[in-house]
């Protein structure tokens, strides 16, 4: 006869045995689970953004008659509470197109620089300019802000400061990582090209990595019917960014329009940043994201037909926070 003791020890030291692997299974297909974090807005919806954003940016021009102050230093921080009601949605193949009114219930700038320039406008104005107004827009399934319509009368040609509109592509970054969803632990690339840029073929190139899940953070803390929101889990991403350039480091360097201008231009421009977004799983909204980067620019544009040149050199350092603080769905979906 076995021993009931000696018994009972090899059934505790089964169940140990499978319960150590029902557990290892658990985690393992946790971490093994794809989710798509694409948000799906519905009409009516209203989410109210903080944004805030520190720039600081120091430089020197130097052009055929000299600027004697040399170098110089200015920083500019921005506050915006930005209120975003979902007026329409337009499925199309490739995604969701949506219509938003956006309101700054808030919007404050200073800036702050070690020399005057009476001839420069204060760059904190527009910004002050934003609050209490509201433009609508239309966001496209591939991050696009368009068609702006509503502060004709506060911004010139009716279109908003690039940094007061320029995070709400962040909303639908989702579309861009890979597809079929992702997994904890899963890496991808992507390449988003620098606009506007006085050096051809600059783009931001990105590293990405789905972290971990952890319980999502937030001031949104009141649930449409009132009462506390259910804990809900948010999927971190983590990402670092670099400077890169398309061709060959020795090639032409001259953007078209420029060109088309008759000017020519040559330097570097290098830049690097971390980020890390936060976005729940259930909704695909972004509760919460940070943003830091340092870009380093030196170039020259020249005139082909005079040959005179002027020389810039600069760095700028800015970071950016963005947080989820209130939302509120549509009255059909609050009353179910």
């Amino acid at each position: 006869m076995i021993p009931v003791s000696r018994t009972l020890r090899k059934v505790s030291l089964a169940a140990i045995a499978v319960s150590a692997i029902c557990g290892t299974v658990a985690i393992c297909a946790a971490k093994d689970r794809r989710v798509s974090l694409i948000p799906k807005f519905s009409v009516g919806e209203t989410l109210v953004y903080q944004i805030e954003i520190q720039t600081t940016t120091a430089g020197k021009t130097v052009a055929p008659i000299m600027n004697a102050e040399g170098a110089t230093e200015a920083t500019l921080k921005i506050g915006m509470r930005e209120r975003l009601e979902v007026l329409s949605v337009n499925v199309q193949p490739q995604g969701e197109s949506v219509r938003f009114r956006l309101t700054w219930d808030d919007s404050h700038a200073s800036a702050a620089s070690d020399a005057v320039d009476p001839t420069t406008s204060d760059p904190a104005a527009p910004f002050n300019k934003l609050q209490g107004e509201s433009v609508e827009f239309t966001l496209s399934p591939n991050g696009a802000i368009s068609d702006f319509k509503g502060l004709e009368d506060v911004s010139p040609g009716g279109v908003p400061p690039p940094e007061a509109v320029g995070w709400i592509s962040s909303l639908t970054a989702a579309r861009e990582f890979p597809q079929g969803g992702i997994a904890v632990g899963q890496q991808w690339k992507a390449e988003r090209a620098i606009s506007g840029a006085p050096l051809a073929g600059l783009f931001w190139h990105t590293q990405s990595r789905y972290d971990h899940n952890e319980a999502c953070t937030t001031l949104a803390a009141e649930s449409p019917r009132g009462g506390k929101r259910p804990t809900e889990q948010c999927a971190i991403i983590l990402s670092q960014m670099n400077i890169a350039r398309h061709g060959s480091g020795h090639g032409e360097q001259t953007p078209p329009d420029y060109l088309h201008n008759g000017l020519r231009t040559a330097g570097t421009w290098i830049g690097s940043g971390n980020e890390m977004g936060s976005i729940a799983i259930q909704t695909g909204l972004l509760m919460s994201a940070t943003e830091t980067s340092s870009q380093n620019m030196d170039y020259s544009i020249t005139s082909a037909t005079s040959g005179s040149s002027v020389h810039y050199t600069s760095k700028v350092q800015s970071q950016t926070g963005i947080t989820l603080v209130a939302q509120s769905q549509n009255a059909a979906e609050s009353a179910q």
